[in-house]
């Protein structure tokens, strides 16, 4: 199956051609230094075949890796390992050209003087150098598409197996070839032991630096997920974490990721589900049911909560009098200044009836027994203000609007209501219904916000409060007394 296809930047290429220039002149020095036959050769000779295997070894390299590196969309190989790939042939065709090269020319030469020369390609070029174009790579191409069902096809213990026998074999390799050389054939003289020292530091310096930066690699990768996840526990869940090869590391940014979406996609919901029940019911049903993929019961529990009913006066004659989409503007921006004095005090929408509104405080149980009832009579107060101030931009077409409100606090039933396919959150109870009642009284001659007895012996000691008489409320047999704010 035919997948994506990456070019490797010009770049990148020109950088490909400083490692074959390095290559050439290290195998120049080294074949010197590991090779009886060779080092007999005149340095114009050895210079000009290796530059034929180096120009051989570019050619051959630009053309495996000019081609689109096609990643195939049922494996998990990323484009950069198959550059790499491409690019560890190369070497090994370079190390056979050069075997090819001086059987030609120098027959007569050891089948071991051939192979030391190729080692040059093959260790340095193919092992070491190989190993820092492969970062290189990994920074140049983009990473694949992970599958997190699908098998990988690169894993870390690899890589760093991988690593680990470049960075060790091959700077005891050309040891122990060196210390052949000035062991067996030039018996340990104090110059030669120096030229292979310093051969030895080459390699061994070339082998760490490449595992630096390897390592520099790793650790960008985990600073990566690191703060990805920093990101998502501060509340980004955006963090689009990202690694520079598909191994295990590379599955950890996809779940990151996942994780990140799924939390977004969960406060989304929470946000859009707060926009029709109030926040408070949408975080606790979201918390309690949702995150645990748990059904929702059905059923209530008795909470003491006080209650605010609050409803338009004469609204049925403007609703004749206003279009449709007029009227519910007028509406619309009455709401929303009664939703936001309720707002700034903690309470809670329970719901809206036409061109009512039932707000609930206390609900959490978070305050002392007094509080929500202040609460309430302040929202109150706040909403009787930012209407008048509604009314003012109102005159203008011509529009008043009058609203009365009541308050009552009481033991209420609060849960879930309806069926397990159909919810509503709500409080009832006839604490709830007292609440309607009062303010269905809070009409001329009383006053447009009355408080039952029980919410005026909470606030009497903080706000103001006044008696407003006795009245008789529909259901109740006995008068109840009501009071308002001064």
């Amino acid at each position: 199956m035919a997948g994506a296809s990456y070019r490797l930047p010009l770049r990148t290429q020109a950088l490909l051609l400083l490692g074959t220039v390095l290559v050439a002149l290290f195998t120049f020095y080294y074949a010197r230094l590991v090779c009886v036959a060779i080092c007999a050769l005149p340095s114009d000779a050895l210079g000009r075949n290796i530059a034929l295997v180096s120009f051989g070894h570019f050619v051959l390299r630009f053309v495996l890796l000019s081609r689109p590196i096609t990643q195939r969309s049922d494996r998990q190989r990323s484009p950069a390992r198959i550059a790499y790939l491409r690019s560890v042939a190369s070497w090994l065709c370079a190390g056979a050209l050069a075997i090819l090269l001086h059987v030609v020319l120098y027959p007569w030469f050891p089948m071991a003087s051939h192979l030391k020369f190729a080692l040059g390609f093959w260790v340095l070029g193919g092992g070491i150098v190989g190993q820092l174009e492969y970062l290189l790579f990994e920074q140049a191409l983009p990473l694949p598409s992970i599958d997190p069902g699908a098998p990988l096809r690169e894993r870390m213990r690899w890589r760093l197996v991988e690593g680990y026998v470049v960075f060790t074999v091959a700077p005891a390799l050309v040891l122990l070839l060196t210390l052949l050389r000035v062991v067996g054939e030039l018996h340990g003289e104090r110059r030669h032991v120096i030229e292979a020292t310093m051969l030895s530091v080459v390699f061994t310096s070339a082998a760490l630096f490449a595992a630096l930066l390897f390592g520099r690699s790793l650790r960008k990768d985990s600073e990566q997920l690191l703060l990805a996840v920093q990101q998502v526990g501060q509340g980004n869940f955006q963090p689009a974490a990202v690694t520079s090869r598909p191994d295990e590391l590379s599955l950890v940014a996809t779940g990151i990721n996942e994780m990140a979406h799924g939390l977004l996609v969960r406060e989304r919901i929470r946000d859009a589900f707060g926009r029709f029940v109030s926040p408070q019911v949408a975080s606790d049903f979201i918390e309690k049911y949702a995150k645990f993929g748990r059904t929702a019961e059905l059923g209530g529990q008795r909470k003491w909560a006080v209650i605010l009913f609050s409803d338009l006066r004469d609204f049925t004659p403007l609703s004749e009098s206003l279009p449709p989409e007029q009227l519910i503007e007028v509406l619309n921006g009455y709401f929303a200044e009664m939703v936001a004095a309720i707002y700034e005090q903690n309470g809670m929408i329970d719901k809206f009836i036409g061109d009512a509104l039932l707000a609930v405080f206390g609900l959490l149980g978070q305050e002392t027994h007094g509080e929500p009832a202040i609460r309430a009579v302040r929202a109150a107060q706040q909403m009787q203000k930012r209407l008048a101030d509604y009314n003012a931009r109102l005159a203008t077409r011509g529009i008043t609007l009058r609203a009365g409100i009541g308050i009552h606090a009481g033991e209420v039933i609060a849960g879930y209501l309806g069926t397990v396919d159909r919810l509503e959150f709500t409080v009832i109870g006839h604490h709830v219904n007292l609440a309607a009642r009062l303010e269905g009284r809070a009409r001329e001659p009383l006053p447009s916000l009355l408080l039952s007895e029980a919410v005026a012996e909470h606030v009497a000691g903080a706000l103001p409060v006044e008696s407003a008489g006795e009245v008789m409320l529909k259901g109740i047999s006995a008068p109840m007394k009501v009071f308002t704010t001064k």
